[in-house]
């Protein structure tokens, strides 16, 4: 009788659930594969069904969360795809707080890749950054350009370093855990930061 699609997939989910706890605490190298099956509750041999080796099932996790922090659907997405002028820059602040809050085991993930794996999966996520932006974003800031509501200042360059900016502040207060980084509150910081971004992409 064929394994049941339903059961195969909570299983599945069950197991990555316990990975990513463990290698979030513990680290990659302080992982093993018999914690991991411990903790979702299935034989070894079943974990090993799904996942053959360690770095297998890593992977499995990073690509997982990739795939939903890159998604149509999220906080950032949503806020680039309605982007119309500057006046839009904390708008983007919100959504990148929002990501950080949805996503911080995903970002402690990327650590342990980066201290203990050398980090290849940050190097192709970055990689891509400015392709998704030209993407979403090209037409319409060439118009402002073409309107004359942006300066000299590449467009794209300043929205992916104003994201940037916006997700350094949030991954050190959520991830980190420091509170008021500039001393003000999370409404103040991101307008802050938009107005320092907004004058800088402004015709002048």
């Amino acid at each position: 009788m064929p394994p049941n699609p339903t059961a195969v997939a909570e299983t599945r989910s069950r197991i990555h659930a316990s990975a990513l706890e463990l290698f979030t605490k513990r680290g990659f190298h302080g992982t093993g594969m018999r914690q991991i099956a411990r903790g979702a509750e299935v034989s070894l041999g079943n974990l090993y069904n799904h996942h053959k080796t360690k770095k297998a099932l890593f992977a499995a996790l990073l690509e997982e969360y990739e795939a939903e922090y890159t998604a149509p659907d999220t906080p950032l997405a949503k806020a680039l795809a309605s982007f119309k002028d500057l006046s839009d820059l904390e708008r983007i602040g919100e959504a990148s707080r929002a990501m950080i809050r949805r996503f911080s085991p995903y970002i402690r993930l990327i650590y342990v890749d980066l201290v203990e794996l050398e980090g290849g999966h940050i190097r192709r996520l970055f990689g891509g950054m400015r392709q998704r932006y030209e993407e979403q974003l090209g037409e319409r800031l060439q118009k402002l350009r073409d309107e004359g509501l942006l300066g000299d200042v590449d467009p794209i360059t300043g929205l992916m370093t104003a994201t940037i900016s916006y997700f350094y502040l949030f991954n050190i207060q959520q991830i980190f855990g420091v509170t008021k980084l500039y001393g003000v509150s999370d409404k103040q910081a991101i307008h802050d930061i938009a107005e320092i971004f907004r004058w800088g992409l402004e015709p002048r």
